[in-house]
């Protein structure tokens, strides 16, 4: 017979044991999640949970091309696919230290000229935090990302009549 006695000194069954045991972890583990939660939405430097918050805009190249504004393209990608082929006239931000890439942007770039940056594909975060930390540090606010990236505009330039 499988039981067992409480401080009282009952005899309880297992299966009363285990559903105490259960109770009491289940109160625990709710105990401890609500100063997570808390944390979680107040925290200054929580993550992006949602994409959607903090995103840059995306814009496909047929509204790039429509603009009539300067544009910069900057590629986030690493130095050897920038090194492969890039957007024409395109600043590279990993094609040397950090702070030459981020000077030569800034050289390059003129209040009313538009930000376009891009990476590989549409699975790649690479621009969107590019862009972020453009507008962030650089305080530029029309900062775009090529929705699709380079294999879009390398599709756009395939398709040209």
């Amino acid at each position: 017979m499988n039981t067992s006695a409480n401080a009282g000194g009952e005899v309880i069954g297992a299966k009363a044991v285990f559903v105490r045991a259960a109770r009491q972890a289940g109160l625990i583990l709710l105990i401890a999640l609500i100063p997570a939660a808390i944390a979680a939405v107040f925290h200054p430097r929580r993550p992006g949970w949602s994409r959607e918050q903090a995103m840059i805009p995306e814009v496909e190249w047929t509204v790039v091309r429509q603009w009539r504004e300067p544009v910069l393209w900057v590629d986030a990608r690493s130095a050897a696919a920038y090194a492969r082929g890039h957007v024409p006239g395109a600043l590279s931000l990993l094609s040397g230290p950090g702070d030459e890439a981020m000077a030569a942007l800034v050289a390059a770039w003129h209040p009313g000229t538009r930000l376009v940056v891009y990476c590989d594909s549409p699975r790649c975060d690479a621009a969107q935090s590019a862009a972020g930390r453009l507008r962030r540090e650089l305080g530029i606010e029309e900062v775009y990302v090529l929705k699709g990236g380079w294999s879009a505009w390398i599709g756009a330039q395939t398709q040209k009549p």
